[in-house]
């Protein structure tokens, strides 16, 4: 990995850092589409940070996504954070960002706070490793 990799995987992952506690301050907030959709992007930044290590991006969540997947996930680098984990969160992001009169529940969205601290969580110990 070239210093200016690290560089960049570093700064993606604290803007990871920086979006779970987003989160955590939308729900404290009541602002449950807010919550879900930082929740989402601590997700999609941290996923970006560990595609910056290998020389890898794309324009699009989905290849972000595709490339992570592709990358990390099958090659059992980061096998607790699953394909299915990642489309449900970039789903809800998506109905409460995009969907007209669309409802995000407070249960919903402390389940996507959770599954992103989970997700960040198991990311982090692993880039400490790369």
């Amino acid at each position: 990995m070239t210093p200016e990799q690290k560089a960049l995987a570093l700064h993606r992952f604290e803007r990871a850092e920086t979006s779970l506690q987003e989160a955590k301050d939308a729900l404290v907030r009541k602002n449950q589409r807010l919550a879900v959709n930082r929740a989402y992007y601590t997700v999609f930044y941290a996923m970006r940070a560990f595609l910056a290590t290998a020389g890898k991006d794309s324009s699009r969540h989905s290849g972000v996504a595709a490339l992570f997947n592709e990358h990390f996930i099958k090659t059992k680098i980061v096998p607790a954070v699953s394909s299915r984990l990642i489309q449900s969160l970039m789903d809800l992001r998506h109905e409460g960002d995009y969907q007209d009169f669309s409802v995000i529940t407070e249960e919903e969205a402390k389940g996507a706070v959770e599954t992103a601290q989970s997700a960040l969580d198991t990311m982090r110990h692993v880039m400490k490793e790369l």
